[in-house]
């Protein structure tokens, strides 16, 4: 009965050897669909960026390369966030400035 147990803790070892956990707390897939959404609800040019990293990030995870994962991932959900900072600048900003320009010209004449 020992026996087995013990070879049944060894069989659980392994396996947890063979497979390490991810550090990453995040999905891959998650990540590659939000820099897809930056693409088209945001800056695209920053979106197609996020892109790239998040593919790079999803392939060196499933490499088993996972502090390169992290790092890849990290830039990828930098430029994601970027993306959509510059998009929501624009939005706010454009009338905004519109306003501005109008009410500066209505004081000037």
């Amino acid at each position: 009965m020992e026996d087995e147990e013990k070879a049944v803790d060894t069989l659980v070892s392994n396996m947890e050897a063979a497979h390490p956990p991810s550090p990453v707390r995040c999905c891959w897939l998650r990540l590659r669909y939000l820099a897809a959404t930056s693409i088209i609800c945001g800056c695209s040019c920053l979106g197609v960026v996020a892109l790239v990293f998040a593919i790079k990030a999803e392939e060196r995870h499933k490499a088993g390369r996972f502090e390169e994962a992290v790092h890849w991932g990290a830039r990828a959900r930098n430029f994601i966030l970027a993306s959509f900072a510059v998009w929501f600048a624009v939005l706010i900003l454009g009338p905004l400035l519109l306003w501005l320009l109008s009410y500066a010209i209505a004081q000037a004449e």
